[in-house]
């Protein structure tokens, strides 16, 4: 299981707070882009499946980058990732 780390971040989804797009990097094989969250830390009852992309520009490859929205959420909620 790969966890949330240095690598990622999050940020407000959409305009009035009920959605939340999550990011994060991985170097060398994509692995998982599965979300999974909840309101309690360690209990994570909720999963969203996310997208994994990368890109070239010129000799540079990226690493996969991963995105994730989780939508439908109650206004300030706080997510334990």
């Amino acid at each position: 299981t790969d966890t949330f780390s240095d690598s990622g971040s999050y940020h407000q989804g959409d305009l009035i707070g009920k959605a939340v797009f999550i990011s994060w990097t991985t170097p060398s094989k994509p692995g998982s882009s599965v979300v999974q969250y909840g309101l309690e830390s360690g209990k994570y009852t909720q999963s969203k499946n996310g997208k994994v992309s990368t890109y070239t520009f010129y000799n540079y490859t990226s690493g996969f980058i991963h995105h994730c929205r989780i939508d439908n959420l109650k206004v300030c909620t706080r997510l334990e990732l």
